[in-house]
């Protein structure tokens, strides 16, 4: 395996001047301003890794829906708990907590140090693609990952002093299809700062843009080993791997939300290689590459 390796807590990248999604060079039909900064792990994440000018505005749109149905479910009480996305919106004080008591539900407003956060997320096995099998319509699925604050059981513990708690997110509608393309959109946008746009052969845009999601777990995967937490918040790596035929593609590692214990490990294959001996640019740094905020 080719890799590089770098500890970063933000950067931003040079401007691609054309949407990495699309290929549109105007941010909006008639638009004369420039291409927005994309985010490369979503600012909600804590993300500080900005490739300029680099989405339209139509694709801009698809992919922040994407990322919010995770970033409002599932992840929303961590990532409010640790501070993430203040900038940009009203920072709520408290958090719903529904507890059971004499077989009535009360619902009560826990205030954000005393909130029990718990990330509830999905295991994926190895992208397919790498096993040499052609692609093969099938929903992505896999286990169940659970994420903890080191406060979890001690602010646990008060609350089911007094009753039965049941945690509830406040957007139920998240699905592995959405996980899968926010995952695609990351690994493809960090690709891109990396190699640049025309850096390899890109496989994953359809998924991003929800054109085509038939065939996720051919090249979204991940590991069912949780590693242990980092200091990070989040980490990237880029690699070169290969399948069991031989053929190079290009893979990002993702952990998101790693500094809290249970978050586990996404690969993602971006594209395949086009010269395997110069896989990874000469100006990156050997090792494995790590990005974190």
């Amino acid at each position: 395996m080719n890799t590089a390796e770098l500890i970063l807590q933000e950067r931003t990248y040079s401007a691609v001047k054309r949407c990495i999604y699309c290929g549109s060079e105007t941010y909006a039909e008639g638009s004369l301003g420039r291409l927005g900064d994309e985010h490369i792990i979503p600012e909600g994440l804590g993300g500080r890794l900005i490739l300029k000018e680099a989405s339209c505005k139509e694709c801009e749109v698809i992919t922040s829906r994407t990322e919010l149905e995770w970033l409002r479910s599932s992840f929303y009480a961590a990532r409010v708990q640790k501070g993430f996305g203040k900038n940009k919106k009203r920072v709520p004080t408290t958090l719903p907590l529904n507890i059971t008591v004499n077989g009535a539900v009360v619902t009560k407003a826990v205030p954000l140090k005393k909130y029990p956060a718990l990330v509830v997320t999905l295991l994926f096995d190895s992208p397919e693609v790498l096993n040499g099998h052609e692609p093969v319509e099938k929903v992505l699925t896999g286990g169940v990952a659970c994420g903890m604050l080191p406060t979890f059981g001690e602010l646990m513990k008060e609350h089911l002093a007094v009753g039965a708690v049941t945690i509830e997110p406040p957007r139920k509608s998240a699905t592995s299809i959405q996980l899968g393309r926010m995952l695609a959109k990351i690994a493809h946008s960090y690709a891109v700062a990396e190699l640049g746009i025309d850096g390899f052969d890109a496989v994953l845009t359809a998924i991003i843009l929800g054109t085509d999601t038939r065939h996720l777990s051919y090249y979204i995967g991940g590991s069912r080993d949780i590693p242990p937490s980092i200091s990070l918040s989040y980490r990237l790596s880029l690699s070169t791997v290969f399948s069991t035929t031989g053929q190079a593609f290009y893979e990002v590692e993702i952990r998101l939300l790693s500094d809290i214990q249970g978050m586990p490990l996404y690969r993602v294959i971006v594209g395949t290689v086009r010269n395997v001996e110069q896989s990874i640019p000469a100006d990156v740094p050997a090792a494995s590459r790590l990005l974190g905020g």
